[in-house]
C-alpha cells in the first residue's frame, strides 16, 4: 500500500510538532526549534495510521501578531513549493489551530492553502489543541462552529484535543493529561483515516499559473484580460493588500515550482 501524504499547517506554536509526536507514538519532531516555537523547514515522517501508512509533512509555521497580520510570505512560499513537489501528490491537508482564541487570521489561512493553492480539490480538516483544561472537549467545536462558517469554513472533520501529556505525576504514575492525550489519539487518527484521499491529489504543472496566480496578474495588474480568480480571493477573500498579493504571487513564481 502507498504512502500517502498528509500535510500539517498553522501558525506557530499552535502544535503541529506535538501532533506528529502523538502519532508517532514517541519524541520525533522537536516541538519548539527556536525560542519562539518555530519549525524552519518542513520535515516528513513515516508512520502506521490504523493500518495505513502515512506521511505526516510538519511544516514552517506561520508567524503572525496579535492583529493578525498578512502570514510570513516565506512560510507561504515554502509550503506551497512543498505541495507542488510532493511527486505522490496530497491526500489531506490539516489545519492546527490553538483554543480558545479563533483569530482574524484563521479563514484567510484556511482559504489561502484549501482554496487558491489547492483549488478545493483536497479534504481538509480542522485540530484545535490547547484544550487540556475543557471538560468536554467536543463541546468546544459546537459552541464555535458557528463561527467558523460565518467565515466560510467548512472542514472535511475536525477533532478538538490536548497534544501534551501534561507534568509528570508524583511517584511516576503516568502525567497529568495521560488519559485526555491517549483519547485525542485516537481521535486524530480516526480522523485522518476517515478523511484523506485514496488518490492522491496533485497540482498540475502547467496549469497552475495559467489559471491562478500568473494569468490574474496579467489580467488584473497589467490590464490583460486573461480568466483568473486567484489575485482576487487573495485581496478579498484572504485580506491581502494589492501589494502582498503581487509579492507572493511574484514569490511562487520565482520558485519555480
Amino acid at each position: 500500500m502507498a504512502r500517502r501524504n498528509v500535510v500539517i499547517f498553522g501558525a506557530s506554536g499552535c502544535g503541529k510538532s506535538s501532533i506528529v509526536n502523538m502519532l508517532s507514538d514517541g519524541y520525533v519532531a522537536d516541538t519548539a526549534e527556536d525560542a519562539e516555537g518555530r519549525t524552519f523547514q518542513s520535515r516528513n515522517f513515516n508512520v502506521n495510521v490504523l493500518g495505513q501508512p502515512m506521511t505526516l509533512w510538519d511544516t514552517v509555521g506561520f508567524d503572525e501578531g496579535e492583529a493578525g497580520t498578512v502570514p510570513n510570505i516565506d512560510a507561504i512560499v515554502q509550503l506551497y513549493a512543498l505541495i507542488r513537489q510532493l511527486s505522490d501528490g496530497v491526500s489531506l491537508l490539516m489545519f492546527v489551530m490553538r483554543a480558545p482564541r479563533i483569530r482574524d487570521s484563521v479563514p484567510r489561512n484556511w482559504k489561502l492553502f484549501r482554496e487558491i493553492v489547492c483549488q478545493s480539490k483536497v479534504p481538509t480538516v480542522i485540530v484545535i489543541t490547547g484544550l487540556e483544561l475543557v471538560a468536554n472537549r467536543n463541546r468546544w467545536w459546537w459552541d464555535n462552529q458557528e463561527r467558523f462558517q460565518d467565515d466560510g469554513i467548512f472542514p472535511a472533520g475536525h477533532a478538538c484535543i490536548t497534544a501534551t501529556r501534561g507534568r509528570q505525576l508524583a511517584g511516576g504514575a503516568g502525567h497529568l493529561f495521560d488519559q485526555a492525550y491517549r483519547q485525542s489519539t485516537r481521535d486524530v487518527r480516526e480522523l485522518i483515516r476517515s478523511t484523506a484521499l485514496h488518490r492522491p491529489w496533485q497540482v498540475p504543472a502547467a496549469e497552475w499559473f495559467k489559471n491562478t496566480f500568473i494569468a490574474v496578474l496579467a489580467r488584473r495588474i497589467f490590464g490583460m484580460n486573461i480568466a483568473g480568480g486567484a489575485l482576487k480571493k487573495l485581496v478579498s477573500d484572504c485580506n491581502m493588500s494589492k501589494s502582498d498579493a503581487m509579492e507572493l504571487a511574484k514569490r511562487m513564481r520565482d520558485a519555480g515550482v
